[in-house]
Protein backbone atom coordinates (compact mmCIF):
# COMPACT_ATOMS: atom_id res chain seq x y z
CA UNK A 1 0.00 0.00 0.00
CA UNK A 2 2.67 2.18 0.94
CA UNK A 3 4.62 1.26 -2.17
CA UNK A 4 1.23 1.98 -4.59
CA UNK A 5 0.97 5.78 -2.41
CA UNK A 6 4.75 6.91 -3.49
CA UNK A 7 3.70 5.90 -7.20
CA UNK A 8 1.23 7.68 -7.11
CA UNK A 9 2.91 10.52 -5.38
CA UNK A 10 5.58 10.53 -7.70
CA UNK A 11 2.98 10.69 -11.36
CA UNK A 12 1.15 13.46 -9.51
CA UNK A 13 4.41 15.48 -9.17
CA UNK A 14 5.35 14.84 -12.44
CA UNK A 15 2.17 15.77 -14.08
CA UNK A 16 2.46 19.01 -11.71
CA UNK A 17 5.92 19.90 -13.35
CA UNK A 18 5.04 19.03 -16.75
CA UNK A 19 2.56 21.67 -16.60
CA UNK A 20 4.73 24.08 -14.99
CA UNK A 21 6.63 23.95 -17.62
CA UNK A 22 6.17 26.73 -20.63
CA UNK A 23 6.43 24.69 -23.82
CA UNK A 24 4.83 21.18 -24.80
CA UNK A 25 3.15 19.20 -27.23
CA UNK A 26 2.69 15.81 -29.09
CA UNK A 27 4.75 13.93 -31.71
CA UNK A 28 2.08 11.79 -33.33
CA UNK A 29 1.65 9.55 -36.41
CA UNK A 30 -1.14 8.40 -37.77
CA UNK A 31 -2.58 10.00 -34.96
CA UNK A 32 -0.93 7.99 -32.54
CA UNK A 33 1.82 9.50 -30.11
CA UNK A 34 5.35 8.37 -30.67
CA UNK A 35 7.18 7.54 -27.91
CA UNK A 36 11.60 8.29 -27.48
CA UNK A 37 11.68 11.18 -29.97
CA UNK A 38 13.68 13.84 -28.96
CA UNK A 39 12.88 17.74 -28.95
CA UNK A 40 15.01 20.45 -28.02
CA UNK A 41 14.61 24.37 -27.93
CA UNK A 42 18.69 24.74 -29.05
CA UNK A 43 19.69 24.43 -25.31
CA UNK A 44 17.07 22.01 -23.49
CA UNK A 45 16.70 18.70 -24.64
CA UNK A 46 13.90 16.01 -23.63
CA UNK A 47 12.20 13.14 -24.96
CA UNK A 48 8.29 12.06 -25.94
CA UNK A 49 7.07 9.70 -23.30
CA UNK A 50 5.02 6.56 -24.16
CA UNK A 51 1.90 8.74 -25.57
CA UNK A 52 4.12 11.48 -27.67
CA UNK A 53 4.09 14.10 -25.01
CA UNK A 54 7.29 16.60 -24.19
CA UNK A 55 7.49 19.12 -22.29
CA UNK A 56 10.17 21.69 -21.04
CA UNK A 57 11.34 24.51 -19.54
CA UNK A 58 12.41 27.24 -22.07
CA UNK A 59 13.79 30.51 -21.83
CA UNK A 60 12.82 30.90 -25.57
CA UNK A 61 16.36 32.35 -26.28
CA UNK A 62 16.17 30.92 -29.63
CA UNK A 63 12.44 31.44 -30.74
CA UNK A 64 11.95 27.86 -31.72
CA UNK A 65 11.18 24.14 -30.45
CA UNK A 66 12.03 21.88 -32.85
CA UNK A 67 11.85 17.96 -33.33
CA UNK A 68 14.59 15.33 -34.14
CA UNK A 69 13.51 13.45 -37.05
CA UNK A 70 13.64 9.50 -35.40
CA UNK A 71 14.30 6.63 -37.54
CA UNK A 72 11.94 5.28 -40.03
CA UNK A 73 10.09 8.29 -40.13
CA UNK A 74 9.71 11.35 -42.46
CA UNK A 75 8.59 15.02 -41.96
CA UNK A 76 5.40 16.52 -43.07
CA UNK A 77 6.57 19.01 -45.97
CA UNK A 78 5.41 22.69 -46.91
CA UNK A 79 5.56 23.39 -50.33
CA UNK A 80 6.99 19.86 -51.08
CA UNK A 81 10.25 20.45 -49.93
CA UNK A 82 9.95 22.36 -46.71
CA UNK A 83 10.53 19.73 -43.57
CA UNK A 84 8.02 20.86 -40.86
CA UNK A 85 10.30 19.24 -37.91
CA UNK A 86 10.37 22.72 -36.38
CA UNK A 87 7.94 25.67 -35.51
CA UNK A 88 8.27 29.41 -34.16
CA UNK A 89 7.53 30.34 -30.40
CA UNK A 90 5.25 32.92 -29.72
CA UNK A 91 4.72 34.25 -26.24
CA UNK A 92 7.06 35.42 -23.33
CA UNK A 93 9.07 33.13 -21.25
CA UNK A 94 6.17 33.66 -18.79
CA UNK A 95 3.57 32.26 -20.67
CA UNK A 96 2.80 28.28 -21.63
CA UNK A 97 2.16 27.44 -25.73
CA UNK A 98 1.82 24.10 -27.12
CA UNK A 99 3.60 22.98 -30.15
CA UNK A 100 3.02 19.35 -31.50
CA UNK A 101 4.13 17.71 -34.67
CA UNK A 102 2.82 14.82 -37.26
CA UNK A 103 5.35 12.58 -39.02
CA UNK A 104 5.34 10.26 -41.48
CA UNK A 105 5.96 6.26 -40.69
CA UNK A 106 8.48 5.33 -43.31
CA UNK A 107 11.05 2.62 -44.18
CA UNK A 108 14.00 5.10 -45.27
CA UNK A 109 17.27 2.71 -44.20
CA UNK A 110 18.47 2.64 -47.67
CA UNK A 111 17.99 6.20 -49.77
CA UNK A 112 20.03 8.26 -51.91
CA UNK A 113 21.08 11.83 -50.62
CA UNK A 114 22.00 15.32 -52.76
CA UNK A 115 25.06 17.37 -51.32
CA UNK A 116 24.91 20.57 -52.50
CA UNK A 117 26.83 23.70 -51.34
CA UNK A 118 26.42 27.46 -51.84
CA UNK A 119 23.90 28.20 -54.25
CA UNK A 120 24.33 32.30 -53.52
CA UNK A 121 21.27 33.89 -55.64
CA UNK A 122 21.00 37.11 -55.35
CA UNK A 123 18.83 37.86 -58.79
CA UNK A 124 22.04 38.85 -60.88
CA UNK A 125 24.71 37.38 -63.17
CA UNK A 126 21.48 35.11 -64.37
CA UNK A 127 21.91 33.01 -61.72
CA UNK A 128 18.36 32.45 -61.58
CA UNK A 129 17.84 31.12 -64.84
CA UNK A 130 21.30 28.87 -64.57
CA UNK A 131 19.96 27.47 -61.01
CA UNK A 132 16.45 26.64 -63.04
CA UNK A 133 17.88 25.08 -65.96
CA UNK A 134 20.84 23.22 -63.92
CA UNK A 135 20.90 21.98 -60.44
CA UNK A 136 17.53 22.02 -60.58
CA UNK A 137 17.01 20.01 -63.15
CA UNK A 138 19.86 17.50 -62.14
CA UNK A 139 17.72 17.42 -58.56
CA UNK A 140 14.26 16.57 -60.87
CA UNK A 141 16.35 13.78 -62.76
CA UNK A 142 17.98 12.10 -59.55
CA UNK A 143 14.42 11.95 -57.86
CA UNK A 144 13.37 10.52 -61.58
CA UNK A 145 16.24 8.01 -61.61
CA UNK A 146 15.41 6.51 -58.07
CA UNK A 147 11.89 5.57 -58.78
CA UNK A 148 10.53 4.11 -55.76
CA UNK A 149 13.15 4.88 -53.56
CA UNK A 150 13.81 7.37 -51.25
CA UNK A 151 15.79 10.56 -51.62
CA UNK A 152 16.75 13.77 -49.52
CA UNK A 153 19.04 16.91 -49.85
CA UNK A 154 20.90 19.29 -48.05
CA UNK A 155 22.57 22.78 -49.09
CA UNK A 156 26.02 23.27 -47.19
CA UNK A 157 25.19 27.25 -46.83
CA UNK A 158 24.64 30.24 -48.55
CA UNK A 159 21.99 29.69 -50.14
CA UNK A 160 21.50 33.43 -50.89
CA UNK A 161 24.05 36.91 -51.08
CA UNK A 162 24.02 39.31 -48.08
CA UNK A 163 25.35 41.88 -50.26
CA UNK A 164 22.41 41.56 -52.52
CA UNK A 165 19.00 41.26 -49.98
CA UNK A 166 18.63 44.98 -49.98
CA UNK A 167 20.43 46.45 -53.29
CA UNK A 168 18.40 43.33 -55.76
CA UNK A 169 15.41 42.71 -53.39
CA UNK A 170 16.57 38.82 -53.10
CA UNK A 171 16.85 37.21 -49.35
CA UNK A 172 15.88 34.12 -47.91
CA UNK A 173 12.35 34.18 -48.38
CA UNK A 174 13.09 34.94 -52.11
CA UNK A 175 15.27 31.76 -52.37
CA UNK A 176 12.23 29.69 -50.49
CA UNK A 177 9.81 31.42 -53.18
CA UNK A 178 11.83 30.84 -55.95
CA UNK A 179 12.42 26.72 -54.87
CA UNK A 180 8.94 26.25 -54.66
CA UNK A 181 8.32 28.37 -58.35
CA UNK A 182 10.70 25.96 -59.99
CA UNK A 183 9.35 22.76 -58.11
CA UNK A 184 12.08 21.78 -55.31
CA UNK A 185 11.39 17.93 -55.76
CA UNK A 186 12.33 16.46 -52.65
CA UNK A 187 12.85 17.41 -48.90
CA UNK A 188 15.57 19.77 -48.14
CA UNK A 189 18.14 19.80 -44.92
CA UNK A 190 18.72 23.33 -45.22
CA UNK A 191 22.67 24.64 -43.44
CA UNK A 192 23.24 28.44 -42.70
CA UNK A 193 26.01 30.41 -44.37
CA UNK A 194 27.63 33.43 -43.80
CA UNK A 195 25.79 34.84 -46.76
CA UNK A 196 22.88 34.08 -44.78
CA UNK A 197 22.67 36.71 -42.24
CA UNK A 198 21.61 39.76 -42.05
CA UNK A 199 23.78 42.67 -43.75
CA UNK A 200 21.55 45.41 -41.91
CA UNK A 201 22.35 44.18 -38.38
CA UNK A 202 25.09 46.84 -36.52
CA UNK A 203 28.17 45.32 -35.16
CA UNK A 204 28.13 44.65 -31.21
CA UNK A 205 28.20 41.83 -28.90
CA UNK A 206 24.38 41.03 -30.09
CA UNK A 207 25.27 40.99 -33.80
CA UNK A 208 25.82 37.40 -34.80
CA UNK A 209 22.48 36.37 -33.00
CA UNK A 210 20.54 39.09 -34.34
CA UNK A 211 22.28 38.85 -37.96
CA UNK A 212 20.75 35.51 -37.95
CA UNK A 213 17.27 36.00 -36.91
CA UNK A 214 16.11 35.81 -40.35
CA UNK A 215 17.17 32.52 -40.88
CA UNK A 216 15.20 31.33 -37.67
CA UNK A 217 12.37 32.90 -38.56
CA UNK A 218 12.04 32.01 -42.51
CA UNK A 219 14.31 29.27 -42.74
CA UNK A 220 14.49 26.52 -39.73
CA UNK A 221 16.88 26.79 -36.55
CA UNK A 222 20.45 27.53 -37.29
CA UNK A 223 21.22 24.43 -35.39
CA UNK A 224 19.52 20.94 -35.24
CA UNK A 225 19.60 17.22 -36.04
CA UNK A 226 17.76 14.18 -37.95
CA UNK A 227 17.94 10.91 -38.63
CA UNK A 228 17.34 9.15 -41.89
CA UNK A 229 17.66 5.82 -41.63
CA UNK A 230 20.56 4.59 -39.01
CA UNK A 231 22.65 7.78 -39.92
CA UNK A 232 22.32 10.98 -37.38
CA UNK A 233 23.05 13.87 -38.93
CA UNK A 234 24.01 16.97 -37.20
CA UNK A 235 23.88 20.45 -38.47
CA UNK A 236 25.92 23.06 -36.83
CA UNK A 237 25.91 27.02 -37.37
CA UNK A 238 30.02 27.89 -37.60
CA UNK A 239 29.66 31.50 -38.59
CA UNK A 240 30.07 33.85 -36.35
CA UNK A 241 29.09 37.07 -37.84
CA UNK A 242 30.52 40.24 -36.97
CA UNK A 243 29.65 43.01 -39.57
CA UNK A 244 32.30 45.49 -38.68
CA UNK A 245 32.20 48.78 -40.25
CA UNK A 246 35.40 49.19 -41.37
CA UNK A 247 35.17 52.77 -43.07
CA UNK A 248 34.26 51.25 -47.01
CA UNK A 249 31.65 52.16 -48.77
CA UNK A 250 28.62 49.00 -49.15
CA UNK A 251 25.93 48.59 -50.88
CA UNK A 252 22.14 49.44 -50.16
CA UNK A 253 21.25 48.56 -46.50
CA UNK A 254 24.40 46.92 -45.42
CA UNK A 255 25.70 48.88 -42.62
CA UNK A 256 29.10 46.89 -42.07
CA UNK A 257 31.93 44.40 -44.01
CA UNK A 258 29.95 41.41 -43.75
CA UNK A 259 33.15 40.28 -41.76
CA UNK A 260 32.77 37.26 -39.43
CA UNK A 261 34.71 34.43 -37.55
CA UNK A 262 34.95 30.70 -38.46
CA UNK A 263 33.61 29.95 -34.90
CA UNK A 264 31.25 27.19 -33.12
CA UNK A 265 29.39 29.14 -29.89
CA UNK A 266 29.61 27.50 -26.50
CA UNK A 267 25.91 27.29 -26.56
CA UNK A 268 25.67 24.87 -29.71
CA UNK A 269 28.84 22.50 -27.96
CA UNK A 270 26.17 21.95 -25.03
CA UNK A 271 23.53 21.22 -27.03
CA UNK A 272 25.64 18.85 -29.07
CA UNK A 273 26.77 16.96 -26.20
CA UNK A 274 23.19 16.46 -25.14
CA UNK A 275 21.48 15.44 -28.35
CA UNK A 276 24.48 13.73 -29.16
CA UNK A 277 23.85 11.48 -25.68
CA UNK A 278 20.50 9.98 -27.16
CA UNK A 279 22.44 8.33 -29.95
CA UNK A 280 22.31 4.81 -28.95
CA UNK A 281 24.72 3.37 -31.78
CA UNK A 282 27.86 4.93 -31.71
CA UNK A 283 29.02 2.62 -34.96
CA UNK A 284 26.88 3.79 -36.81
CA UNK A 285 27.66 6.82 -39.18
CA UNK A 286 27.19 10.53 -37.78
CA UNK A 287 27.30 12.62 -40.09
CA UNK A 288 27.94 16.71 -39.38
CA UNK A 289 27.21 19.62 -41.71
CA UNK A 290 28.07 23.09 -41.15
CA UNK A 291 29.50 25.51 -43.70
CA UNK A 292 32.51 26.46 -42.98
CA UNK A 293 34.96 23.55 -43.15
CA UNK A 294 36.39 22.06 -39.65
CA UNK A 295 40.22 21.30 -41.73
CA UNK A 296 41.82 22.12 -44.49
CA UNK A 297 44.46 20.69 -46.26
CA UNK A 298 48.38 21.89 -46.46
CA UNK A 299 49.40 22.60 -50.05
CA UNK A 300 52.31 20.35 -50.23
CA UNK A 301 53.09 16.85 -49.63
CA UNK A 302 52.00 15.12 -47.78
CA UNK A 303 48.99 17.00 -47.86
CA UNK A 304 48.23 16.66 -44.33
CA UNK A 305 45.13 18.45 -42.84
CA UNK A 306 45.25 21.18 -40.33
CA UNK A 307 42.96 22.64 -38.03
CA UNK A 308 40.43 25.54 -39.61
CA UNK A 309 38.14 26.70 -36.97
CA UNK A 310 39.04 29.36 -34.84
CA UNK A 311 41.02 28.37 -31.94
CA UNK A 312 40.63 24.96 -30.54
CA UNK A 313 36.94 24.95 -32.24
CA UNK A 314 38.13 21.96 -34.29
CA UNK A 315 38.86 19.76 -31.38
CA UNK A 316 36.43 20.65 -29.53
CA UNK A 317 34.02 19.73 -32.01
CA UNK A 318 36.58 16.13 -32.31
CA UNK A 319 36.43 15.84 -29.14
CA UNK A 320 32.72 15.50 -28.13
CA UNK A 321 32.39 13.18 -31.32
CA UNK A 322 34.93 10.66 -30.07
CA UNK A 323 32.94 7.80 -29.40
CA UNK A 324 31.98 7.60 -32.48
CA UNK A 325 33.30 5.25 -35.08
CA UNK A 326 32.22 6.28 -38.15
CA UNK A 327 32.09 10.01 -38.50
CA UNK A 328 31.66 12.49 -41.62
CA UNK A 329 31.77 16.15 -41.82
CA UNK A 330 30.57 17.72 -45.02
CA UNK A 331 30.78 21.85 -45.54
CA UNK A 332 30.86 23.85 -48.22
CA UNK A 333 32.23 27.92 -48.43
CA UNK A 334 35.27 27.32 -50.24
CA UNK A 335 33.82 26.84 -53.63
CA UNK A 336 36.20 23.65 -54.38
CA UNK A 337 36.54 19.49 -53.89
CA UNK A 338 38.07 18.74 -50.71
CA UNK A 339 38.57 15.16 -48.46
CA UNK A 340 40.55 15.64 -44.97
CA UNK A 341 41.85 12.83 -43.08
CA UNK A 342 42.79 14.42 -39.75
CA UNK A 343 45.34 12.39 -38.20
CA UNK A 344 44.81 12.82 -34.97
CA UNK A 345 41.19 11.58 -35.00
CA UNK A 346 41.34 8.43 -37.17
CA UNK A 347 37.22 8.57 -36.98
CA UNK A 348 36.87 11.35 -38.72
CA UNK A 349 36.47 12.26 -42.47
CA UNK A 350 35.80 15.85 -43.99
CA UNK A 351 33.94 16.11 -47.25
CA UNK A 352 34.33 19.88 -48.31
CA UNK A 353 32.14 19.90 -51.16
CA UNK A 354 32.12 22.25 -54.39
CA UNK A 355 30.02 25.11 -55.40
CA UNK A 356 26.27 24.84 -57.24
CA UNK A 357 26.76 28.03 -58.40
CA UNK A 358 30.94 27.23 -59.20
CA UNK A 359 32.20 30.60 -59.74
CA UNK A 360 29.17 32.64 -58.12
CA UNK A 361 27.68 32.11 -61.41
CA UNK A 362 30.07 33.87 -62.97
CA UNK A 363 31.92 31.52 -65.94
CA UNK A 364 27.74 29.70 -66.75
CA UNK A 365 27.02 33.51 -67.75
CA UNK A 366 30.11 34.53 -69.40
CA UNK A 367 30.64 31.92 -71.55
CA UNK A 368 28.63 28.63 -70.57
CA UNK A 369 31.14 26.40 -68.68
CA UNK A 370 29.92 25.90 -65.13
CA UNK A 371 33.65 25.36 -63.38
CA UNK A 372 34.52 26.34 -59.69
CA UNK A 373 38.06 27.91 -58.60
CA UNK A 374 39.56 24.93 -58.04
CA UNK A 375 38.78 23.59 -61.79
CA UNK A 376 36.17 20.97 -60.53
CA UNK A 377 32.69 21.64 -62.29
CA UNK A 378 30.03 23.33 -60.55
CA UNK A 379 28.28 20.51 -58.85
CA UNK A 380 27.37 18.23 -56.00
CA UNK A 381 27.50 15.06 -54.46
CA UNK A 382 25.76 12.21 -54.43
CA UNK A 383 25.55 9.62 -51.79
CA UNK A 384 23.87 6.34 -51.51
CA UNK A 385 23.30 5.38 -48.20
CA UNK A 386 22.65 1.63 -47.21
CA UNK A 387 22.05 0.72 -43.37
CA UNK A 388 25.38 1.87 -41.89
CA UNK A 389 27.15 1.70 -45.54
CA UNK A 390 27.37 5.17 -47.10
CA UNK A 391 29.29 6.17 -50.86
CA UNK A 392 29.41 9.00 -52.88
CA UNK A 393 30.37 10.75 -55.80
CA UNK A 394 30.46 14.24 -57.04
CA UNK A 395 28.49 15.21 -60.12
CA UNK A 396 28.59 18.13 -62.57
CA UNK A 397 25.43 20.34 -63.29
CA UNK A 398 26.82 19.97 -66.62
CA UNK A 399 25.53 17.74 -69.05
CA UNK A 400 28.82 16.08 -68.67
CA UNK A 401 27.18 14.73 -64.93
CA UNK A 402 29.38 12.37 -65.25
CA UNK A 403 32.73 13.16 -66.06
CA UNK A 404 35.30 12.51 -62.89
CA UNK A 405 38.29 14.48 -64.17
CA UNK A 406 40.10 16.69 -66.67
CA UNK A 407 43.30 16.19 -68.90
CA UNK A 408 45.43 18.97 -70.15
CA UNK A 409 48.24 19.16 -72.54
CA UNK A 410 50.55 21.09 -70.70
CA UNK A 411 52.38 21.99 -74.14
CA UNK A 412 50.07 23.80 -75.52
CA UNK A 413 48.58 25.16 -72.00
CA UNK A 414 51.99 26.56 -71.82
CA UNK A 415 52.21 28.39 -75.19
CA UNK A 416 48.58 29.86 -74.42
CA UNK A 417 50.04 31.42 -71.72
CA UNK A 418 53.39 32.73 -73.82
CA UNK A 419 51.18 33.91 -76.41
CA UNK A 420 47.85 35.28 -75.88
CA UNK A 421 47.35 39.11 -75.34
CA UNK A 422 44.36 38.39 -72.78
CA UNK A 423 47.21 35.69 -70.85
CA UNK A 424 49.66 38.57 -71.05
CA UNK A 425 47.36 40.99 -69.88
CA UNK A 426 46.41 39.32 -66.36
CA UNK A 427 50.30 37.95 -65.73
CA UNK A 428 51.51 41.30 -66.01
CA UNK A 429 48.96 42.61 -63.40
CA UNK A 430 48.74 39.27 -61.11
CA UNK A 431 52.57 38.40 -61.12
CA UNK A 432 52.05 35.80 -58.52
CA UNK A 433 49.51 33.37 -60.59
CA UNK A 434 51.37 30.16 -62.72
CA UNK A 435 52.31 30.57 -65.95
CA UNK A 436 53.14 27.31 -66.30
CA UNK A 437 56.79 28.24 -68.01
CA UNK A 438 58.93 26.20 -65.65
CA UNK A 439 57.43 22.83 -66.56
CA UNK A 440 59.04 20.36 -68.44
CA UNK A 441 58.32 20.06 -72.40
CA UNK A 442 55.63 17.07 -72.97
CA UNK A 443 54.15 17.12 -69.40
CA UNK A 444 50.56 16.30 -68.87
CA UNK A 445 48.71 17.78 -66.21
CA UNK A 446 45.12 15.81 -64.70
CA UNK A 447 42.53 17.06 -62.27
CA UNK A 448 40.85 14.41 -60.74
CA UNK A 449 37.71 16.55 -59.18
CA UNK A 450 37.05 14.23 -55.93
CA UNK A 451 40.12 12.50 -55.36
CA UNK A 452 40.53 11.06 -51.59
CA UNK A 453 43.75 9.40 -50.31
CA UNK A 454 42.56 5.78 -51.28
CA UNK A 455 41.83 6.38 -55.01
CA UNK A 456 43.89 4.48 -57.51
CA UNK A 457 45.30 6.55 -60.50
CA UNK A 458 46.77 4.96 -63.39
CA UNK A 459 48.38 7.09 -66.15
CA UNK A 460 49.45 5.49 -69.93
CA UNK A 461 51.04 7.47 -72.86
CA UNK A 462 49.90 4.44 -75.65
CA UNK A 463 49.81 1.41 -73.87
CA UNK A 464 53.03 2.76 -71.77
CA UNK A 465 52.42 3.26 -67.85
CA UNK A 466 53.80 6.36 -66.70
CA UNK A 467 53.78 7.75 -63.17
CA UNK A 468 50.98 9.95 -62.39
CA UNK A 469 52.40 12.56 -59.05
CA UNK A 470 50.28 14.48 -57.22
CA UNK A 471 51.35 18.27 -56.80
CA UNK A 472 49.41 21.42 -55.68
CA UNK A 473 48.93 23.90 -58.71
CA UNK A 474 45.65 26.44 -59.98
CA UNK A 475 43.53 24.59 -62.70
CA UNK A 476 44.08 26.44 -66.31
CA UNK A 477 40.67 26.08 -67.44
CA UNK A 478 39.09 28.29 -64.60
CA UNK A 479 41.44 30.80 -65.67
CA UNK A 480 40.27 30.36 -69.16
CA UNK A 481 37.00 30.91 -67.88
CA UNK A 482 36.74 33.20 -65.35
CA UNK A 483 40.28 35.01 -64.79
CA UNK A 484 41.41 36.06 -68.47
CA UNK A 485 37.85 37.08 -69.59
CA UNK A 486 37.40 39.05 -66.38
CA UNK A 487 40.95 41.08 -67.13
CA UNK A 488 39.84 41.58 -70.40
CA UNK A 489 36.91 42.88 -70.29
CA UNK A 490 37.47 44.78 -66.80
CA UNK A 491 41.27 45.32 -65.84
CA UNK A 492 40.56 42.88 -63.07
CA UNK A 493 39.05 40.22 -61.43
CA UNK A 494 37.74 39.92 -58.07
CA UNK A 495 40.32 38.04 -55.77
CA UNK A 496 37.93 35.71 -53.69
CA UNK A 497 36.66 34.33 -57.30
CA UNK A 498 40.03 33.81 -58.82
CA UNK A 499 41.89 30.39 -59.42
CA UNK A 500 43.01 28.51 -56.61
CA UNK A 501 45.84 25.62 -56.34
CA UNK A 502 44.24 22.41 -55.99
CA UNK A 503 45.60 19.66 -54.44
CA UNK A 504 44.06 17.19 -56.68
CA UNK A 505 46.13 17.90 -59.81
CA UNK A 506 48.68 15.32 -60.68
CA UNK A 507 51.71 15.86 -63.42
CA UNK A 508 52.69 13.03 -65.83
CA UNK A 509 55.53 13.27 -67.72
CA UNK A 510 55.60 11.68 -71.18
CA UNK A 511 58.55 11.09 -73.64
CA UNK A 512 56.58 12.77 -76.80
CA UNK A 513 54.36 15.81 -77.45
CA UNK A 514 51.95 13.66 -79.87
CA UNK A 515 51.18 10.63 -78.15
CA UNK A 516 47.87 9.84 -76.82
CA UNK A 517 47.29 10.30 -72.72
CA UNK A 518 44.81 7.60 -70.81
CA UNK A 519 43.95 8.15 -67.08
CA UNK A 520 42.07 5.22 -65.40
CA UNK A 521 40.83 6.28 -61.89
CA UNK A 522 39.83 3.85 -59.75
CA UNK A 523 37.66 5.83 -56.58
CA UNK A 524 36.73 4.72 -52.81
CA UNK A 525 34.24 1.89 -54.18
CA UNK A 526 36.38 0.29 -56.87
CA UNK A 527 34.58 2.33 -59.71
CA UNK A 528 36.23 2.61 -62.58
CA UNK A 529 36.53 5.98 -64.64
CA UNK A 530 38.89 6.24 -67.90
CA UNK A 531 39.39 9.08 -70.03
CA UNK A 532 41.65 10.25 -72.56
CA UNK A 533 42.92 12.86 -75.07
CA UNK A 534 45.19 12.81 -78.08
CA UNK A 535 48.02 15.36 -78.67
CA UNK A 536 48.59 17.90 -79.44
CA UNK A 537 45.18 19.15 -77.67
CA UNK A 538 44.49 22.59 -78.57
CA UNK A 539 44.24 24.79 -75.09
CA UNK A 540 40.69 26.70 -75.73
CA UNK A 541 37.60 27.36 -74.29
CA UNK A 542 36.22 23.89 -76.30
CA UNK A 543 38.78 21.51 -74.57
CA UNK A 544 36.43 19.38 -72.95
CA UNK A 545 34.80 18.59 -76.09
CA UNK A 546 38.40 17.07 -76.81
CA UNK A 547 37.81 14.54 -73.94
CA UNK A 548 37.43 10.91 -74.39
CA UNK A 549 35.19 9.19 -71.84
CA UNK A 550 35.27 5.86 -71.39
CA UNK A 551 32.59 3.37 -69.56
CA UNK A 552 31.93 4.50 -66.12
CA UNK A 553 31.10 2.37 -62.79
CA UNK A 554 28.81 4.83 -61.63
CA UNK A 555 26.66 4.76 -58.53
CA UNK A 556 23.26 3.75 -58.94
CA UNK A 557 20.17 5.06 -56.98
CA UNK A 558 19.51 2.67 -54.24
CA UNK A 559 16.54 0.00 -53.62
CA UNK A 560 16.05 -1.53 -51.10
CA UNK A 561 17.93 -4.66 -50.85
CA UNK A 562 20.29 -3.99 -54.33
CA UNK A 563 23.65 -4.28 -53.66
CA UNK A 564 26.24 -2.30 -55.59
CA UNK A 565 27.83 -3.68 -58.25
CA UNK A 566 31.34 -3.26 -59.40
CA UNK A 567 32.58 -3.83 -62.56
CA UNK A 568 36.13 -4.65 -64.33
CA UNK A 569 37.27 -2.33 -67.37
CA UNK A 570 40.22 -3.26 -70.00
CA UNK A 571 42.85 -0.44 -70.98
CA UNK A 572 40.47 1.46 -73.32
CA UNK A 573 37.44 2.08 -71.13
CA UNK A 574 35.33 -0.98 -72.64
CA UNK A 575 33.72 -2.92 -70.20
CA UNK A 576 34.49 -6.49 -69.28
CA UNK A 577 31.60 -8.55 -68.06
CA UNK A 578 32.24 -11.01 -66.13
CA UNK A 579 30.32 -13.54 -63.43
CA UNK A 580 30.81 -13.10 -60.03
CA UNK A 581 34.40 -14.63 -58.58
CA UNK A 582 37.06 -16.62 -60.65
CA UNK A 583 40.30 -15.53 -62.81
CA UNK A 584 40.00 -13.58 -65.91
CA UNK A 585 42.14 -12.55 -68.21
CA UNK A 586 42.01 -9.05 -69.72
CA UNK A 587 44.65 -7.49 -71.89
CA UNK A 588 47.09 -10.44 -71.27
CA UNK A 589 46.91 -9.49 -67.43
CA UNK A 590 45.19 -12.03 -65.25
CA UNK A 591 42.55 -10.16 -62.65
CA UNK A 592 40.77 -11.66 -59.63
CA UNK A 593 37.32 -10.85 -59.45
CA UNK A 594 36.52 -10.83 -55.76
CA UNK A 595 32.98 -9.54 -55.94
Amino acid sequence: MIKKYFVLLLLALTSLAAKAQNVKGYVRSANKGVPGVVVSDGDSVTVTDENGFYALQSDKRNGYVFYTLPRGYEPTLQDGFRPQFWQALKYSVNLAETHSFTIIRRDNDDYSLVIGADSHLANRTSDLAQFKAGYMECLKAEKKAVGSGRIYSMILGDLTWDNYWYSRNYDLEDFMSTCKEYGYPMTLWPVIGNHDNDGATPAGENCDFLASGPWRKIVCPNYYSFNLGRVHYVVLDDIYYKNEDTGGSYNTGIVGSRNYTNHITPEQFEWLKRDLAYVEDKTAPLVIALHIPVWLLNKKSPFAASAFLTGSDSGKLAEICKDFKNVHVISGHTHYNLFSHPTSYPNIMEHNIAAICATWWWTGNMNGHHVCRDGSPGGYSLWQVQGDKLQWKYKSIEQNGDMQMRIYDMNTVKEYFATNDDAKKMLAKYTSRSNYASLADNTVYVNIFAYDNDWKVEAFEGETRRTATRICDEDPFHSLCYDLPRVASTGSYTGDFASTTTCHMFSIKTNAANTPVTLRVTDSFGNVYVQSIQRPMPFDINLESRQEIGSTSAIRPVVSGQKVSQHVYDLSGRQVETPRGGIHVINGRKVLRKY
